[in-house]
């Protein structure tokens, strides 16, 4: 089933950011290993995998065992590694540009910070949401549905009666948790097998439509 296929019916659009509107996550495992050098921490990619990808930073290091001595700290460390070149996934723009010709609200629901988050759209994909969640703006991250339903209060449209992309395992399970109607995985940096174990309903290899 293609895209438009997909979201055809529904009253709100939700998406994930890093993964799914911009190809980053090299950006960010990069950051995470220069993180992990930092301290001296080995973790091999399964691992990272399963505990870090799609998932709030300050969420995956209150749970990881490691030298830091707290949250904090560790946090200030990870946010100071270098950052790389992102590229715009295949359709980001011109889905954004098709929701707002037809009057389908989007919202857009990130593991990322409001300054990250404020760059890639703004200076990256120059694209403005009517509702953005960001990492800061919730008390757990995903797989935990909070932005998700965050989301879906600010737009005033049931989980039920929305459609959602995401990247990764975790954000899906979110979306799952949530109640959402439509999930589409984007297997940008998941396989389709492991985002419709998750609970994806469809799966899309990019935003084209």
């Amino acid at each position: 089933m293609g895209l438009s296929a997909a979201l055809a019916g529904a009253r709100a659009v939700l998406f994930d950011m890093d993964g799914t509107l911009v190809r980053s996550e090299h950006v960010h495992r990069r950051a995470w290993q220069g993180f992990f050098d930092h301290w001296a921490v080995t973790i091999d990619d399964d691992a990272y995998d399963r505990t870090v990808k799609g998932r709030r930073a300050r969420d995956v290091l209150a749970l990881m065992p490691g030298p830091w001595p707290d949250v904090s700290t560790a946090l200030a460390v990870l946010e100071a590694q270098p950052a790389g070149a992102i590229e715009i996934v295949g359709g980001a723009v011109a889905a954004f540009r098709a929701l707002d010709a037809a009057g389908t609200p989007a919202a857009i629901v990130t593991s990322a910070g409001s300054a990250w988050a404020r760059e890639v759209l703004e200076d990256v994909l120059d694209v403005r949401a009517p509702v953005l969640v960001t990492a800061e703006m919730v008390s757990e991250g995903k797989p935990s549905p909070e932005g998700y339903l965050l989301a879906c209060r600010r737009l005033g449209i049931a989980p039920a009666h929305c459609a959602a992309v995401e990247d990764a395992p975790s954000g899906v399970r979110a979306l799952v948790a949530a109640g959402v109607g439509t999930i589409i995985g984007i297997t940008t940096t998941s396989d389709a097998a492991e985002l419709r174990a998750a609970g994806a309903h469809h799966t899309v290899a990019d935003l084209t439509a």
